[in-house]
């Protein structure tokens, strides 16, 4: 009897759950489908599942006529009581060397999040913008837009203002500043442990306190005692007043008291669990918003990785990334184009937070304990940040009720070999005990088996793995496709250099255009050299059309052997250019030759980089560029930028100043990047240091093309 109760109490817990899950995916549409801007899309892959109560995660691949875009979406209810949405700074601390977004989720126990402000990159990684934590006022507000959630749920964009005055011994001051130092000339701020050391500083009073009541910082402290100013000191709790202020404010003894207070506007800081800055606001009302305070608002008509947060009318909040800079993955979208893919979600008001290399998303997958990257960063690897935007599930956790698996659904070509992970997951989607001794059996049993925990396929049809262990089960959907709809090689356009060696890889997918599993061993055929069964082509001395054989489709590419130099007209379109803009230095042409170009540099004044600007076209199939480089001898950097097909800015280090002399420098693209334009060279100051002024000489400035003709090698995808 009992065993038939916890049986019948089994069935109920999965059929809850099952239900559940639905009522929790629908918090994002099965399909998007934005309206202009956004590019036409020609074939959707999307995939959508829960996280935990009120909060769901949605994979949208998508193939448009601007190029394939690869799209990740959390959607989260925080008026629930069970969700909590919190900020994290990296390595609790305002001032640090940056942190992954992987990490604060990891350490913090998050099941979602995303990257936040912008920052001072390479640097402090200090956050520009305000920052609330458990509703505790880290930073004050920049002139910005910021995504604040209130104690209640409640998800705001607006620019927040902030006044606030600090009392010592009944002298009133304003509070100019919260953890950092007064700017030059005055003014009182007050720091706290998570400024970090702080380091010498001439002209300023310090006090050391310690908190008496209220929560930091805006609190009430007494002195300890007053530091050394010229030497460094450890965190704490400090008030810092500037010479302007000394007058006022006099020297504060120990014993005093210091109270700091102060408030947010339009909302009131205690009314606000969380905030991070962002960049532009881009969608208000429901409508594109071309906020002419953002950063970088030149860059609204390019394509790039991109993360932000939208909130619908219902309370729903987005956390949106869409990837970028990798042609056959995903090609990025303009800011107008977010807005649009923002709004077909049902929100009305969009943020934009800090992209590019640093636009990244980590969800907590079903089976899985700890949230990590669902995205692909356009660095190649996660880019440490200053702070993001977290979720946490607060549902309690239950007994087993379902199996799950990794993959969730089995798609693949007759013959492929798939790893499965399997967990067990209570009804607040969990991980649970109970996935030991699982026992896995294939309905129809001709689609294929498991062995060591991989799932072989064998025959095309569709069915169901069924998965048991003790009173749970769960099913894993199964697509077998006897030809793929579409296959393709990568990378896009191989090159290799004359008797090496390059690994080459093949995709397919299905008609809906959902990727297929395919077998490890694939029949490969080349023109020239010698391609094996695991597509690992050793080249000749010659070009090669390699090709796989995959059901009833064959891609093919080109591969190129070898590569040949093309000279660039560099010395005739240089021009000298600054960031920021005006700053000192020159470009000079026939610098003690024709192809001579020399650029003079003196950085200061908030001066980050000076140009040789040029804007040139690259002949098809360029690879990368090759210059003769004279050396100042100094410590300053040299990079290249370059545009490809989809207007987008790629920099590359060409290398570290230092070898006074003349030397060769070549710069090879990143696989896949398809420069079309060369840009400009240009130098930037070591980081974390002014140089004063000086020179480089760049000349005879070559592309450097692939193979042995100038033409672009072509990839040609198949179709049934």
């Amino acid at each position: 009897m009992k065993a038939r109760s916890a049986m019948k109490g089994s069935l109920l817990a999965f059929f809850f759950f099952a239900a559940t899950a639905a009522a929790h995916a629908a918090l994002l549409p099965e399909r998007i489908d934005p309206g202009a801007p956004f590019p036409r899309i020609r074939v959707e892959a999307p995939s959508v599942e829960s996280v935990a109560p009120g909060i769901a995660y949605g994979d949208y691949q998508l193939e448009t006529a601007a190029g394939p875009l690869a799209i990740h979406i959390v959607a989260v209810e925080p008026h629930r009581s069970d969700v909590h949405v919190g900020s994290v700074v990296a390595d609790d601390s305002l001032v640090s060397h940056g942190e992954t977004v992987g990490s604060m989720a990891r350490r913090t126990r998050a099941v979602a999040g995303i990257n936040g402000d912008y920052f001072d990159i390479g640097n402090t990684n200090r956050p520009i913008n305000m920052v609330v934590r458990d509703g505790a006022l880290l930073q004050l507000p920049y002139k910005r837009y910021v995504l604040a959630v209130t104690r209640d749920g409640d998800a705001r964009i607006a620019e927040f203002n902030f006044t606030g005055e600090v009392v010592i011994n009944d002298r009133t001051m304003p509070l100019d500043g919260l953890d950092e130092m007064p700017q030059p000339g005055g003014g009182i701020s007050l720091l706290t442990p998570l400024y970090g050391r702080v380091p010498p500083h001439d002209n300023v009073t310090l006090a050391a306190l310690e908190p008496l009541q209220g929560i930091p910082p805006l609190a009430h402290y007494r002195v300890t005692h007053v530091v050394d100013n010229l030497s460094a000191q450890p965190p704490g709790y400090y008030v810092a007043i500037g010479p302007s202020d000394y007058g006022i404010a006099g020297v504060p003894q120990p014993g005093d008291v210091v109270v700091a207070s102060g408030d947010l506007s339009p909302l009131g800081l205690s009314s606000i669990s969380a905030a991070v800055g962002g960049g532009a606001l881009i969608l208000h009302g429901g409508e594109w918003y071309d906020d002419y305070d953002a950063p970088y608002r030149e860059e609204n008509s390019k394509r790039m990785p991109c993360s932000g947060a939208a909130i619908a009318p219902d309370g729903r909040l987005f956390l949106v990334e869409v990837d970028g800079r990798q042609a056959d993955l995903s090609v990025g979208v303009t800011r107008p184009e977010f807005a649009a893919l923002m709004r077909s979600l049902g929100a009305t008001e969009g943020l934009l937070l800090d992209g590019g290399g640093s636009s990244t998303l980590v969800v907590r997958r079903l089976g899985d304990s700890t949230a990590d990257v669902v995205n692909s960063p356009s660095d190649g690897r996660e880019r440490p940040v200053a702070d993001g935007i977290f979720v946490y599930s607060t549902a309690p956790a239950g007994p087993a009720v379902r199996l799950v698996a990794r993959p969730a659904i089995l798609r693949a070509v007759d013959g492929a070999e798939i790893p499965l992970r399997v967990a067990a997951v209570d009804a607040n989607y969990h991980v649970a005990t109970g996935a030991a001794d699982v026992r896995s059996s294939v309905e129809p049993p001709r689609l294929g088996y498991v062995r060591g925990g991989t799932f072989i396929a064998l025959h095309p049809g569709s069915g169901h793995l069924i998965l048991r262990a003790g009173g749970v089960r769960g099913t894993v959907p199964i697509e077998v496709e006897a030809t793929p709809a579409r296959s393709r090689i990568l990378p896009a356009q191989p090159n290799v250099d004359p008797n090496a060696t390059i690994a080459l890889r093949a995709q397919a997918y299905d008609a809906h255009g959902y990727p297929l599993a395919l077998p490890p061993l694939l029949r490969w055929n080349s023109s020239a050299g010698r391609i094996d069964a695991v597509g690992r082509f050793r080249a000749g001395s010659h070009d090669a059309t390699v090709g796989v054989r995959i059901g009833d489709t064959t891609a093919t590419t080109r591969v190129t052997v070898g590569s040949h130099q093309v000279a660039l007209p560099f010395a005739d379109h240089a021009h000298f250019v600054t960031a920021r803009r005006g700053g000192a230095g020159s470009v000079q042409r026939d610098a003690g030759c024709g192809s001579c170009v020399r650029l003079s540099y003196s950085f200061g004044n908030g001066e980050r980089a000076a140009y040789a600007a040029a804007d040139i076209p690259l002949p098809a199939g360029t690879i990368g560029v090759a210059f003769d480089l004279q050396d100042d001898g100094s410590d300053a950097r040299l990079r290249v930028a370059v545009r490809n097909e989809i207007n987008e800015d790629i920099l590359l280090d060409a290398t570290q100043l230092g070898e006074a002399g003349w030397r060769s420098i070549a710069v090879r693209f990143p696989s896949g990047t398809r420069a079309a334009r060369l840009m400009s060279i240009y130098v930037l100051p070591p980081k974390g240091i002014e140089l004063s002024e000086g020179n480089v000489v760049l000349r005879n400035v070559r592309a450097i093309v692939a193979g042995e003709q100038s033409g672009a090698s072509t990839n040609t995808p198949s179709r049934r």
